[in-house]
């Protein structure tokens, strides 16, 4: 055998045995734990192809509808055909200038007169922006009715979990309130959707400035703060609370758009992050977040919710097309064992 044919032989039997080996927390799989020396090359993006994403903001463009994408998609319009199944009260509802008005109905008016665009509805259209967070007014008695977050571990020894934080007539809810705010202050400075938050997202906006939201999730971010304790019995009960006055946030991108690289929530100190999906899986194409430790994108289904902790480093795969909508927390927190209160000031934020 010729020392070239040896060496093949030894690489291909050193690849075979490579795939035996678990990654971190196979405990989860089923197998032994074993930590591999090798960090993983980092991927963003998800390695199943999936299609494309029916450009509806083109679409829009093209009838000077530019500006409507966000609160016609979230209203349920996939495709220019569906805006003629939007009737008179759902267009007042959205809460529509009269320039935008008037294109929306020539296009209606074109579809009508078209043959070829009398399809059956496949798809709810709605404008309703309250009901789904309704709860049974208590009487004095009465016990507020928990929650199951139905939380699974995906990783306990590096603290990764994946729960239900809202139902999805709460998520489209939710979608609602947001670009109908987002379409309101149009033309305003540092509103709607923005820039200014955070660095690592093109589109964020602040909860508290939408309103109706900060009441609507409060009873359900409080109870999922009480789960948190659960989960976390190392944590002072009574100290988690938003890490900042922002919190929580949203984000969204639309169309084909960069992932987020690979970072830290807070590396400072050691707090919890919650990220909730508030797309469902049909509204776009890639995403993910991608564990590095793990080395696993995790891909959550409309109104899941992934919860680890601040100095968990990951990364965000890039959007090939749609439209996708998260909602944030950062939670601060003080725990037990006062070392792990303390900055570790060569993590410091800038």
């Amino acid at each position: 055998m010729t020392p070239i044919c040896s060496k093949l032989m030894y690489l291909q039997f050193i690849f075979a045995v490579s795939l035996l080996i678990p990654t971190p927390c196979s405990a989860f799989l089923g197998g032994h734990l074993i930590r591999s020396p090798f960090r993983a090359r980092l991927s963003t993006s998800a390695s199943v192809e999936e299609v494309d994403i029916h450009d509806l903001q083109s679409e829009l463009n093209s009838e000077g509808l530019n500006l409507c994408h966000g609160i016609m998609h979230a209203s349920g319009v996939r495709e220019l055909s569906d805006i003629q199944y939007l009737t008179e009260d759902q267009i007042l509802d959205m809460g529509i200038d009269q320039f935008d008005k008037q294109n929306i109905k020539r296009v209606q008016e074109r579809l009508s007169n078209n043959d070829s665009h009398h399809l059956h509805q496949l798809r709810e259209l709605s404008t309703q922006r309250d009901g789904a967070f309704d709860r049974k007014v208590l009487s004095r008695f009465e016990v507020e009715e928990r929650q199951d977050f139905d939380i699974r571990t995906i990783c306990s020894e590096n603290d990764v979990y994946t729960g239900q934080l809202f139902s999805i007539e709460q998520c489209e809810q939710l979608n609602r309130m947001s670009e109908h705010y987002a379409y309101k202050k149009i033309g305003t400075i540092n509103s709607g959707w923005t820039d200014q938050i955070y660095t690592l997202t093109a589109q964020h906006m602040a909860c508290k400035d939408v309103p109706g939201m900060i009441p609507s999730t409060q009873i359900i971010l409080r109870q999922l703060i009480q789960e948190l304790y659960g989960m976390f019995p190392e944590i002072v009960p009574g100290s988690i609370c938003y890490e900042n006055d922002g919190e929580p946030h949203l984000v969204k991108y639309n169309g084909k758009a960069k992932g987020t690289v690979a970072h830290t929530d807070n590396s400072e100190y050691k707090f919890i992050t919650v990220n909730a999906i508030l797309s469902g899986q049909d509204e776009y194409s890639g995403g993910g977040t991608y564990i590095t430790v793990l080395d696993k994108m995790i891909k959550l289904s409309q109104g899941q919710v992934l919860i680890h902790l601040g100095d968990l480093e990951h990364a965000g795969a890039d959007i090939k097309s749609g439209v996708r909508r998260l909602f944030i927390a950062f939670f601060a927190c003080r725990w037990k064992d006062d070392l792990l209160n303390k900055p570790i000031l060569e993590n410091a934020r800038d």
